[in-house]
């Protein structure tokens, strides 16, 4: 999301681009500063639950003369005859445009309560994911892993390896017990290798993440319950809103005389 210094500037850049006439607060060298991008900013302000006194109003046309100002001296500089800079200037007005619209798009085009019951329900009667409990050693080489899977194969004691050996110091004191999770809260590889495991079995090759080597036992498996309603609505509102943003793009571009040059 554009921030609030962000859009000022590329309406700015609109204004200066499309030459709109408006009513204007102020001029620096004829060029006018439009009353509509001071009411924009003000808008702005009280979005963040802030009152706009007569003293900022003054600072924020100041700002806006600021602006103006530096960029005419861009100008005569020659910095606006940069091609790199009007492609860079025209891909952010681009990039609001495109935000606004689809921001406009779905109020418009609000997502319903029953919609997201809908695909809640569907979501809960195809969920089928499980936790684990397992435990797990971890050192700082492969090599060091290896030698600790060799113990474990001649039946040393998994616990009394962890205290041992292993360098996590959140689980060591409890022989590496790591209690139960599921897939979103484990690296993905630590998960894929849990999950290749049966109950009671311990990996019997090395395991890397990004924390070192590890070596795990998976000592249960049971079925994960599926989110609850309240806890998964936000994020499916979010996936009807994308998917329906989705086809609407789909569909401009269908009804697009769209041609690629060579």
């Amino acid at each position: 999301m554009l921030n609030t210094l962000s859009k000022n500037c590329l309406l700015l850049l609109l204004l200066i681009f499309f030459n709109i006439s408006q009513a204007e607060v102020a001029s620096v060298n004829g060029k006018n500063i439009s009353q509509d991008l001071v009411d924009f900013i003000k808008s702005e302000v009280k979005k963040q639950g802030r009152s706009v006194n007569n003293e900022m109003e003054e600072n924020i046309i100041d700002r806006l003369i600021d602006l103006e100002v530096i960029n005419q001296a861009a100008s005569e500089s020659g910095l606006l005859s940069d091609p790199m800079i009007l492609a860079q200037a025209e891909l952010s007005t681009k990039e609001l445009i495109y935000t606004l619209y689809l921001q406009k798009f779905i109020v418009k085009n609000p997502i319903y309560d029953d919609e997201v019951r809908l695909k809640y329900d569907k979501f809960k009667i195809g969920f089928n994911e499980q936790e684990y409990n397992a435990s797990h050693i971890l050192v700082k080489s492969k090599n060091k892993a290896k030698k600790i899977i060799k113990k474990l194969k001649r039946d040393a004691n998994f616990a009394e390896l962890a205290s041992k050996y292993s360098i996590d110091d959140e689980t060591k004191e409890n022989g590496g017990d790591l209690g139960w999770f599921s897939k979103d809260l484990m690296v993905n590889s630590f998960y894929e290798g849990v999950k290749k495991l049966k109950e009671g079995e311990f990996s019997k090759k090395p395991i890397q993440t990004q924390f070192g080597w590890h070596i795990i036992v998976l000592k249960k498996i049971r079925p994960l319950a599926a989110p609850k309603w309240i806890d998964k609505k936000d994020d499916i509102k979010t996936e009807l809103q994308k998917e329906k943003l989705k086809a609407h793009l789909q569909k401009l571009r269908a009804a697009a005389n769209i041609s690629l040059k060579d």
